[in-house]
């Protein structure tokens, strides 16, 4: 059997073994909507915290960052900033959200938002705004696929097919389980990615430095390629605003559904503090990878081929085929709690938003379809972008960052009003747009599209806070004094 065929054939098992995971993970008899969209509210802290980093890691760190230092070294220094700084998130959006969806039985950001403040047209507005920015990373992640499979193959699995397949392993066992599936294909995956990642960090340090000391690996790469470790003063601005749209992972509707998700507050206040030490060491053999890349293979026609590249060299295929397997893990883990996300929004938001007298059955049958019809939108998209998958994966959480002002009004600031929050939402938006894709006003001063659009987003919301009139009395005693009551219970008992 040829290399190739041996890395195909594992691939292909690990392939099979999720779809049987989200056989045995389906529920049994008639599913709920609480029971497919958020697990019936049962996640505990083992599987909760695999599910976000695997969620939080997806082929933009595997593929895509790996890709970038490649090509332009530690430029990717934010992202690093972000894994610390993001997960903080998840205690201060994530702990309130908990309690007010198990309250009131919420099951995405839409409702939420759009509930609070009385308002059904922010409701479509923030659903619309958070399918619309999954579209780009959806296409990145079957681009990734893409990506492993025509490189593994030697490009006898072509670019498309590779696209294809991907689709159909994942929709298959997201259809068949549901959030259980997702979730437990999710613990599965990150524990397979951040093995493998080690192990294929270490290889490549072994072979193309005959030692696991990687003093010398990087004394070269400063001595021989200064640009990749230097960041020229005029890029500052754009690297230290990027993480600020970087927050935007922890507001991006596959890691805030996991907010819904857990089975207690106290689960979220142990992601918050565990997830940064998964996420930071998740980088470190990443860049061992592309900077190895950058001595012995500096002629790659595309950046992000460096990872499966690199192994395909420089290791057995036994090695290779596991560790493709891992790096597909960190494509499928997000790209099905992102399909997943999109099919609650567009169900529960939408569909139930339009025919609140829909059952559970028709609603769960709609979302299903729109799990197939998303994905295949991003399968043909996938096609037509040359950009590298950080690049797309940018814009998806600049745009999705654009949710956090309106949220931390309905958790956080009586003030909020919903004209506020609806003309900062579209602001916001029209900005990140403009700054990304307009060359005349692309990244003013050098600052992120993501941070540009916060900055207007935050201004008109407060601004037109001021002069219009506020959601009613009860639903701010809905959520602020129920939040209230729930913070001093907490202090009574520590």
């Amino acid at each position: 059997m040829e290399n190739w065929q041996i890395i195909l054939s594992i691939v292909a098992v690990y392939c099979a073994v999720v779809i049987a995971v989200g056989v045995f993970t389906r529920s049994k008899g008639q599913s709920t909507l609480s029971d497919y969209f958020v697990g019936n509210r049962s996640l505990g802290a083992f599987v909760a915290f695999f599910t976000y980093v695997a969620t939080f890691h997806s082929s933009f760190a595997f593929i895509g960052a790996a890709g970038i230092m490649y090509a332009a070294g530690i430029k990717f220094f934010a992202t690093f900033t972000s894994c610390v700084v993001s997960p903080l998130m998840i205690y201060i959006i994530g702990r309130p959200t908990w309690y007010l969806g198990k309250k009131y039985n919420y099951m995405t950001q839409g409702e939420l938002i759009g509930d609070y403040y009385e308002s059904k047209a922010l409701r479509y507005l923030v659903a619309v705004v958070s399918l619309v920015f999954l579209i780009p990373y959806l296409q990145s992640q079957i681009a990734a696929g893409g990506i492993i499979f025509e490189t593994i193959s030697g490009g006898r699995i072509s670019y498309l097919a590779g696209c294809v397949i991907l689709y159909a392993v994942i929709i298959s066992y997201i259809l068949l389980g549901g959030f259980r599936a997702v979730a437990w294909t999710d613990t599965l995956q990150g524990l397979l990615m951040i093995v493998m990642v080690w192990i294929a960090g270490g290889v490549v340090l072994l072979k193309v430095t005959g030692g696991l000391d990687w003093t010398g690996l990087m004394q070269t790469i400063a001595e021989k390629f200064p640009n990749k470790v230097l960041i020229p003063i005029e890029y500052w601005p754009t690297y230290m605003t990027s993480f600020i749209s970087l927050f935007g992972i922890s507001i991006y509707p596959p890691s805030f559904q996991r907010f819904f998700s857990v089975k207690n507050p106290g689960t979220l206040k142990w992601l918050s503090v565990t997830t940064p030490i998964y996420l930071i060491f998740f980088y470190v053999p990443i860049m061992i990878i592309a900077f190895a890349g950058v001595i012995h293979m500096p002629d790659l026609a595309r950046a992000d081929q460096v990872v499966p590249a690199m192994l395909t060299k420089y290791s057995s295929p036994v090695l290779v085929g596991l560790v493709m397997a891992g790096a597909l893990a960190a494509t499928m883990s997000s790209t099905d709690s992102q399909l997943h996300s999109a099919s609650s929004i567009f169900t529960i938001d939408l569909y139930k938003g339009f025919s609140p007298k829909a059952s559970d059955a028709a609603a769960l049958r709609v979302g299903k379809i729109f799990i197939v019809v998303i994905s295949a939108a991003a399968l043909v998209a996938s096609q037509y972008s040359n950009k590298l998958i950080v690049s797309i994966v940018t814009i998806a959480l600049g745009g999705a960052l654009q949710i956090l002002p309106s949220l931390v009004g309905a958790l956080y600031w009586k003030g909020g009003t919903k004209t506020g929050a609806f003309c900062g939402l579209v602001v916001g938006v029209a900005v990140v747009i403009v700054t990304q894709y307009v060359p005349a006003y692309k990244t003013p001063l050098g600052m992120s599209s993501g941070f540009w659009g916060l900055v207007c987003n935050s201004l008109v919301f407060w601004a037109l806070s001021l002069v219009t009139p506020k959601p009613s009395a009860q639903s701010i005693e809905r959520f602020h004094g129920y939040l209230a009551e729930v913070n001093a219970k907490s202090d009574r008992e520590e």
